[in-house]
């Protein structure tokens, strides 16, 4: 998902981090360290990512 942001973002992949992707992109949910918990945080920030046109597209 890092080389997914990285591309659609412009940026080289070393500055590609989840605490700098846009807040819009990431998953609502609580990060728990619980497998089932943790998989549906991922899809959710796979589906957000995978949606977005990037930085120069709408927002949403």
């Amino acid at each position: 998902m890092k080389t997914l942001y990285a591309t659609k973002a412009g940026l080289p992949l070393r500055a590609v981090a989840k605490g700098a992707m846009p807040r819009h992109l990431l998953s609502r949910r609580r990060h728990t360290h619980h497998a089932l918990d943790d998989a549906i945080e991922q899809a959710e920030l796979f589906a957000n990512l995978m949606a977005w046109p990037g930085p120069s597209g709408p927002s949403r």
